[in-house]
């Protein structure tokens, strides 16, 4: 389990590349913490609790695992 502030770095850190997949999909979507960034924004992970940011980091790890 990371800490909340561990979750933020890496989430502030975390970029778009511009690889795409064979579907034109573009590979940023695999790494789970760029799909949480994209998805739910850094004002808004700041506001939840390090046990919710840890829930989402483990739902988009297992999507990442079964759409790759």
């Amino acid at each position: 389990m990371m800490t909340k502030e561990e979750i933020l770095d890496k989430l502030e850190s975390t970029n778009r590349t511009n690889t795409k997949n064979s579907m034109g999909c573009n590979e940023s979507w695999y790494n789970s913490y760029y799909a949480i960034k994209t998805t739910f924004g850094i004002e808004r992970c700041k506001n939840m609790s390090e046990n919710e940011l840890n829930l989402l980091l483990e739902l988009a790890d297992a999507m990442s695992d079964a759409f790759y």
